[in-house]
């Protein structure tokens, strides 16, 4: 109920010093979600608590408070772990959390490998307000541990391009293969889930903060192309992940970035047509390019057809050869490429509006609403040729799902515009931005 419920938070409040301890965690839980502030002192005081899962409770209770940030910011330096990442993942959330910005570097070194994803999320979460911590961040860079170095390296791709003078450093840390695996056991007894990649290898991370120094990580293209011949199958994804945001770059290289087509781990295949299929988006489609991510469409791995489907769609007149495979992959037994291949139609032009009622259909026979929400976008795209399917779309105004909802409504929206003025630039109907050759 959230705050919805404050006229009871008198009746939670009472249950902070029941004798029962998981009422006590329960009763800093609802106080929270109800941001009832008139009882931050009362939760305070539970920051004293023997029982880890008290403060623990109490922290994330403050934090969506957002009051006793000074009270939490004193756990920093708890002599529990868990505690110590209680206080650090809270802190990021709350008014004022900058203060604690030079202790929080400190946990980047932590021994517990949570404190260290807490404080490199934190500087995430400051980005370019954590500038001054660039130099502190990235003497972690040569540590011994991987786990140290994979955070630090996170916490300097999340400030972004403020940390453009580490990336010698990040370049070195790219040859770091290693792996910290002190998060290993808990994963395999299904505890906890299996971390990302750049937050266990550090070779990942510097990838990934070197594709957020804008101009500066793109100096560095040649390094991030030698790690796609790595053998740690993380490691090629990573730095094709981070050679497609800079497709400039990446364009001469792209031979190197071809072969990966055929890599026999399916994210590494997925992740070299999204490369290949940026870099197309950058310059102008290549032909030979084509054909080599035009044969995987029919891969047997769901995610590396809808990156293949994605990336011919990044290639102009290329992706016209390929128009009508898109139509029959409307049929496909997996949604996300279901909704590649809506998305590759509408971006076929006039060509692929001789498809409006194709796309139409995949309004209410796709499998999941994503599918729904991407023929809706497909429609809007579509001029008017789109708007004549009015009458189905308003029909999903009644659909039980409201992300289907919010998609017809804007795409009517769009069909109102569409009937007086053509344009060739439609907003996207989800969170999702337009891409660039849009």
């Amino acid at each position: 109920m959230g705050p919805d419920a404050m006229k009871d938070a008198a009746s939670a409040q009472a249950l902070l010093d029941h004798q029962d301890l998981d009422r006590v965690v329960d009763a800093c839980t609802a106080l929270g979600k109800m941001k009832a502030t008139q009882a931050a002192d009362d939760v305070a005081a539970k920051l004293k608590s023997p029982d880890a899962d008290v403060v623990f409770a109490a922290c994330m209770s403050l934090s969506e408070m957002d009051c006793q940030a000074q009270a939490v910011g004193a756990l920093l330096k708890h002599s529990n772990a868990r505690i110590r990442a209680a206080a650090v993942n809270s802190l990021k959330c709350m008014s004022g959390c900058e203060t604690f910005s030079s202790d929080v570097v400190s946990l980047l070194k932590d021994q517990d490998s949570y404190v260290r994803l807490g404080a490199a999320d934190f500087a995430c979460r400051l980005g370019g307000k954590a500038s001054n911590l660039v130099g502190s961040i990235g003497k972690f860079l040569e540590d011994p541990e991987p786990g140290v170095v994979a955070a630090a390296a996170a916490a300097l791709g999340g400030i972004g391009e403020a940390a453009a003078s580490q990336s010698p450093a990040l370049e070195q840390a790219l040859r770091n293969e290693a792996e910290d695996a002190d998060t290993l056991p808990l994963t395999v007894a299904g505890i906890a889930p299996k971390l990302q990649a750049l937050l266990r290898k550090p070779a990942c991370a510097a990838a990934t903060a070197l594709a957020n120094l804008g101009s500066a990580g793109a100096a560095s293209a040649p390094r991030l192309v030698e790690c796609l011949n790595s053998k740690d199958w993380e490691v090629r994804v990573a730095a094709l992940h981070a050679l497609s945001r800079m497709p400039a770059a990446c364009a001469r290289y792209e031979y190197h970035v071809v072969d990966l087509l055929r890599d026999e781990v399916p994210p590494v295949a997925a992740a070299a047509c999204l490369a290949v299929g940026e870099v197309a988006a950058a310059t102008t489609g290549n032909s030979s390019t084509a054909r080599a991510v035009a044969e995987l469409l029919e891969h047997p791995h769901p995610t590396v057809r809808a990156r293949a489907v994605q990336s011919l769609g990044k290639m102009g007149d290329e992706a016209h050869a390929h128009i009508e495979t898109f139509v029959s992959l409307f049929g496909d037994r997996a949604w996300n490429v279901q909704a590649e291949a809506i998305r590759a139609v509408a971006k076929c032009g006039e060509l692929g509006q001789m498809f409006a009622p194709d796309v139409c259909r995949m309004t209410y026979q796709g499998i999941r609403p994503e599918v729904q929400v991407a023929a809706c976008e497909a429609l809007a795209r579509m001029g008017t040729r789109g708007s004549s399917f009015r009458e189905e779309v308003q029909q999903l105004e009644e659909d039980p799902e409201q992300v289907v909802r919010d998609a017809a409504r804007r795409a009517l929206k769009l069909f109102d515009r569409a009937d007086s003025a053509l344009t060739d630039k439609v907003p996207a109907l989800t969170e999702e931005p337009l891409e660039p050759d849009e």
